[in-house]
């Protein structure tokens, strides 16, 4: 920790990637999958393994694409002894390459430009040598946050002689503030950006005279999940479960969020409590679909709370996520893996 601190403060607005955290374990096609999950399990922080052919680079598999395909049932018994070119075949292996001499601020901007199920991801560097290593994402991000803060103090005092100074710190602070609104675990916007975007339909349903839905939900036994198989399998699930919950909000106004934990938020602008109540249950089917083992049940599930109302006068925004949240209680009371409404 003190180290990677030490390494930050050095960090600079033309700071390159080789700057960073780089990882380099590597394994050839012909070995066994099980080494990917020995590699993983003795290196926890540990992103991606870089898979050879020989000599030659073929690809990188990260920790949540490994364990996402060997979650699925029979898949350990069916890949653990054979060769990693069996299952590579099984997964769309494509992760973003760089130089390590490429900007830090060039690299976040084209990761972010990546679909939303690969924004969590890390990405590939070649090395001068022509070595490869990987990248964590988050690492990646938080020196990306770190170049933008101390830009920003240093242009803040330099703002009074330099117009184009002034111009460079809106553009830094844009910048932040857009990273501000982002779940850095997910990828899907943070409890503050869902804040302030369900105020804002709160005022447009009072102006317009139309009902505001919202579905809060919540991962079921999460706790134990942790406890069973680790925080690292934790955070990779909340990512798993954020991608689905986002492929299934296809209106341009619907939003889904990170509520907090476990908890996940959808805001659904002009919609009634049926068809609140449709996209909930879809969401539920979803979640099951992913066939994630949970101790505490056959596969993990989530707990769904639907509420709807009409703005006006006499209701707040926090009445709407009131009524959501005790339907949730009420779904949990019923024996969770399920929708309900009050």
């Amino acid at each position: 920790m003190v180290d990677e601190q030490n390494n930050q403060n050095f960090l600079q607005y033309n700071s390159r990637l080789a700057t960073l955290p780089l990882h380099a374990v590597s394994l050839q096609l012909n070995d066994l999958c099980y080494k990917i999950s020995q590699a993983f399990k003795k290196q926890p922080d540990l992103p991606g393994v870089l898979l050879f052919d020989h000599v030659s680079f073929h690809s990188m598999i990260s920790r949540r694409q490994f364990f996402e395909i060997m979650n699925l049932p029979y898949s350990k018994d069916l890949f653990s002894q054979r060769e990693i070119k069996k299952l590579v075949k099984k997964i769309n292996l494509t992760s973003p390459v760089y130089t390590s001499d490429t900007l830090i601020s060039d690299a976040v901007k084209s990761s972010l430009q990546r679909p939303p199920e690969q924004l969590t991801e890390p990405i590939v560097i070649i090395n001068d040598n022509g070595s490869h290593a990987v990248i964590d994402i988050h690492e990646l991000l938080c020196a990306h946050a770190h170049i933008f803060s101390a830009t920003v103090a240093k242009l803040q005092a330099e703002i009074i002689r330099s117009d184009f100074l002034r111009e460079k710190l809106e553009q830094a602070n844009r910048e932040a503030e857009k990273l501000a609104r982002l779940d850095g675990l997910t990828g899907i916007p943070n409890r503050r950006q869902m804040d302030e975007y369900l105020r804002s339909e709160w005022q447009r349903g009072m102006r317009n005279k139309t009902s505001l839905a919202i579905i809060l939900m919540d991962i079921d036994f999460f706790k134990a999940f942790n406890d069973t198989y680790g925080h690292q399998a934790g955070d990779d699930v909340l990512a798993r479960v954020a991608t689905c919950l986002r492929q299934q909000i296809h209106r341009p106004a619907d939003m889904v969020a990170r509520y907090g934990g476990e908890e996940f938020l959808a805001i659904l602008p002009e919609t009634f409590i049926a068809g609140a109540l449709t996209l909930a249950e879809k969401i539920r089917l979803a979640v099951s679909e992913l066939m994630i083992p949970n101790k505490e049940g056959a596969f993990l599930s989530i707990s769904c709370g639907v509420s709807c109302l009409n703005p006006g006068e006499t209701n707040r925004p926090v009445d709407i996520i009131q009524l959501a949240d005790k339907a949730l209680y009420k779904a949990k009371h019923m024996g969770r893996n399920r929708v309900s409404s009050l």
